[in-house]
């Protein structure tokens, strides 16, 4: 009797183990391919043990509804075939679940918006994301409209009821055969309570992609941090107050979605700036512009932590600074300014999912991980996420 009751002790430990594991939602962006460099990311590089998702971004779609490749000569077999060897790492790890991301900023919103708000067109899309799935052997599809309520045109004001729609005619198609659907979101209250029926977003996605970044950056005239986890002493009023990862929750939270089916969006780049006078150089410090461009990236005001971490390396000369109450690091040097995230931050973010019991991570993107090792352990951000959820 007593080995039957340690047995059943164990089974019960492994179940709990299995319920209350997180999701590790992973975005690739598919032309870090073309990377200069130590940068260059091939499919074979994720290690897909690291991830529960992985999502292919981004297609496109046509004003006909009509899922499209944007890179043919990567994406599919008459060139490198890069869908399909990615949805081959599933050959390692079986239990892996692959999605096509069809939006981001290769899809102009208002072309969302004019399908969103047909029903013909709802009907096509949701048929033709199906076909798509089923014909580069996706488990489903990942909806990345940025953002409804956010252009010029007719539909504009109904977006928000539309984009449920759109999501109930996917959900229809996509579950009906056995394939995924999932949403990502602008995590923001501002762009939230404009763009979002959250109840209904969160009722026909399997999980919600936060994109819990981005909150501040160049577009300012002042230094922020990219995804501050918490409000701090440097903030100067409510509105920027509300520009962080635990408002952002607490909002999606107390206006319909289910904690369960929260990915908190974790950047693994950070948004940097060009003070306006190098002796200023903290949170809210006067700035003029966007930072230098990374080697790699090659994007004004953006450096993705393989960039980051190997300038902040000892003796580069940068000064990091750790920020105890929004639990984030920032650097300077000369007038250089950004604001990302490391391994400790990280960390802060993983617990703070811990915490409020959401569904997981969700990670942009895994290519601008240390991926090689280059500042320490191979995927060293991936790796804090695996450890702790």
């Amino acid at each position: 009797m007593a080995f039957r009751g340690i047995l059943i002790l164990i089974l019960l430990v492994f179940v709990a183990h299995r319920i209350s594991a997180k999701s590790i939602v992973c975005y690739y962006a598919s032309w870090s391919a073309w990377r200069p460099g130590r940068a260059e990311f091939q499919v074979e590089y994720i290690n897909p043990h690291l991830c529960t998702h992985l999502l292919y971004s981004f297609f496109g779609v046509d004003d006909t509804g009509r899922v499209t490749v944007l890179d043919p000569w990567l994406d599919l077999d008459d060139g490198l075939g890069n869908i399909r060897r990615f949805n081959e790492l599933r050959n390692i790890n079986p239990s892996l679940k692959t999605l096509a991301s069809i939006g981001g900023a290769s899809v102009d919103s208002a072309l969302f918006s004019t399908i969103a708000a047909s029903p013909t067109l709802r009907t096509t899309f949701a048929r033709n994301v199906r076909e798509f799935c089923q014909l580069h052997r996706f488990d489903g599809a990942d909806i990345d409209w940025e953002y409804p309520g956010s252009h010029e045109g007719d539909n504009v004001f109904y977006d928000k009821a539309n984009f449920v729609l759109m999501l109930a005619e996917l959900a229809r198609e996509l579950h009906g055969h056995g394939l995924l659907l999932s949403a990502a979101v602008g995590a923001s209250e501002y762009i939230a309570a404009s763009a979002y029926d959250i109840p209904g977003v969160a009722f026909y996605s399997d999980f919600i992609n936060l994109m819990a970044y981005d909150f501040n950056g160049a577009w300012n005239d002042w230094t922020g941090h990219n995804a501050p986890l918490y409000a701090g002493p440097s903030d100067q009023n409510d509105f920027q107050r509300t520009l962080n990862v635990n408002h952002s929750v607490n909002y999606w939270i107390s206006q319909g979605a289910p904690a369960a089916k929260l990915m908190l969006g974790v950047p693994t780049y950070g948004r940097s700036f060009t003070l306006a006078n190098a002796a200023q150089n903290s949170l809210r410090a006067p700035a003029i512009g966007p930072g230098y461009e990374g080697p790699y990236t090659q994007n004004p005001g953006y450096l993705a932590y393989l960039e980051v971490c190997g300038d902040f390396l000892p003796g580069t000369g940068w000064t990091r600074v750790w920020e105890p109450v929004q639990r984030i690091p920032y650097g300077f040097f000369g007038n250089q300014w950004i604001g990302y995230d490391d391994q400790e931050s990280f960390a802060e973010k993983c617990r703070f999912i811990n915490a409020y019991n959401l569904g997981g991570a969700m990670l942009w993107a895994i290519d601008m991980d240390d991926f090689a090792g280059y500042c320490g352990t191979n995927f060293g951000l991936l790796q804090v996420l695996n450890n702790c959820l």
